[in-house]
C-alpha cells in the first residue's frame, strides 16, 4: 500500500488552484465576446413593492461561483461596474427574506448591451408589520453607516483603496455589527497587501454573518496555508453549502477533510465532484477518493478512481505516477 501522504503536496496545490478563482473579488469573463457592461440591480419587497435596503446582492457565474458582491442602498439599488462579457445570474439574500436568484443575464456580446437593469422582488418570510417586516428590515443599518458604506463601495469601484478603507472603518464605527462593511474592508486590505488585517476583518464579518461566501473561502485558504486544517474546515463547509454546484470548493473541502483524517466525508465529497460542471478541471478529486479508499476499500475501487483520473487528465504531471500506482494494484 502507498503512503497516506503520497499525494499530499499535489492535493495542497489543487486546493490553492481551486480557491484562486472562487475568492477573486474582481469580475471574471465567462466566454461571450464583447465589451464591459454595467449591471444595475433594483430590489424591492414582493408584498409592498418598497425598496429593499441592506440586501446582499451577488453576481454569480452560471455554475454558481460568486463573481462579485454588493449591498443595496436605501433605494434598493446595487451596481456592478465593468462586468466582463458573459452570462451571469444575480442572487439576492438578506434577513427574513427568501433568497432569490434571477434568470441568466447576457452581458456584452450581440445580445447584452453596455447597460443592463435587473429588477428583483424578494419575499418576506414574516408578514409585514411584525418586527421583521419591511420597515424593520429597511432600518437594520443606520443611515450614517449605510452612507459611509456606499461611499466606500464607490471608492472601491475607482480602486481608491485607502479612501475606501476609511469609509468602511467609519461605517463599522457607526454600526459595529455591519458584516458587509467588515467584508468589504477585508477586500480592501487584500488590495493593500495587508493579509493579517484582511483575516481579522473577514473573521469579524463571519462572526456576525457566517454565510458570507468570500470571507469563508478566504479564511478557509488562510488556515489551510498555515496548516490549521481543523480551523479551515468549517469555513469551507459554509462556502460549499452556499455554492453546492461549485466543483472548485467541493474539491477543496474534500481535500481538507482528507487532511483531517475524516476519510468517509472526504470520500463522499470527492465522489460528488465528477457530476458537477467543469468536473474534468478537478480530476484530482479522483485521487482524493483513491486516498480515502486506501486501507479500507477494495483495490478495484481504488483502481477505478485512478483510471478515471487518467481519463480526465491524461497529460497531467501526475499521470506517470498514477499509471505506476495503477499497475502495482493490478499486479497483485
Amino acid at each position: 500500500m502507498r503512503s497516506n501522504h503520497l499525494w499530499s503536496l499535489t492535493l495542497a496545490l489543487a486546493f490553492f488552484s481551486a480557491l484562486s478563482a472562487a475568492q477573486s473579488p474582481t469580475t471574471m469573463s465567462t466566454g461571450t465576446s464583447g465589451g464591459l457592461t454595467t449591471i444595475t440591480v433594483r430590489v424591492s419587497y414582493q408584498q409592498s413593492h418598497r425598496p429593499a435596503a441592506a440586501m446582499r446582492v451577488e453576481l454569480v457565474s452560471p455554475y454558481g461561483g460568486m463573481v462579485d458582491t454588493r449591498t443595496t442602498d436605501g433605494n434598493g439599488g446595487a451596481t456592478f461596474n465593468s462586468v466582463s462579457s458573459g452570462r451571469y445570474r444575480v442572487k439576492v439574500s438578506g434577513p427574513d427574506v427568501e433568497t432569490t436568484t434571477s434568470d441568466l443575464i447576457e452581458a456584452g456580446g450581440s445580445i447584452g448591451g453596455p447597460y443592463i437593469t435587473e429588477n428583483i422582488q424578494v419575499k418576506l418570510t414574516k408578514p409585514a408589520g411584525t418586527d421583521a417586516g419591511a420597515a424593520g428590515i429597511a432600518v437594520i443599518v443606520p443611515e450614517a453607516a449605510q452612507k459611509e458604506f456606499n461611499l466606500g463601495v464607490k471608492e472601491m469601484d475607482k480602486k481608491h483603496w485607502e479612501e475606501a478603507k476609511d469609509h468602511f472603518q467609519k461605517a463599522i464605527a457607526a454600526f459595529p455589527k455591519y458584516a458587509e462593511a467588515f467584508n468589504n474592508l477585508a477586500q480592501v486590505e487584500i488590495q493593500l497587501k495587508d493579509g493579517k488585517s484582511a483575516v481579522e476583518a473577514f473573521r469579524s464579518a463571519t462572526q456576525i454573518d457566517p454565510t458570507l461566501p468570500q470571507a469563508n473561502v478566504y479564511l478557509g485558504q488562510f488556515y489551510y496555508e498555515n496548516v490549521q486544517y481543523k480551523d479551515a474546515e468549517p469555513y469551507l463547509l459554509r462556502a460549499s453549502a452556499d455554492q453546492p454546484e461549485n466543483a472548485q470548493i467541493l474539491t477543496a473541502l474534500a481535500n481538507v477533510e482528507m487532511q483531517n483524517g475524516e476519510t468517509d466525508l472526504a470520500l463522499t465529497n470527492a465522489r460528488k465532484v465528477p457530476s458537477l460542471p467543469n468536473a474534468k478541471q478537478f480530476a484530482i478529486s479522483h485521487l482524493i477518493a483513491a486516498q480515502a479508499l486506501t486501507g479500507k476499500g477494495p483495490d478495484d475501487e481504488i483502481a477505478k478512481e485512478y483510471e478515471a483520473y487518467l481519463k480526465d487528465a491524461p497529460d497531467s504531471s501526475l499521470a506517470p505516477r498514477v499509471k505506476d500506482a495503477l499497475a502495482k494494484l493490478k499486479s497483485k
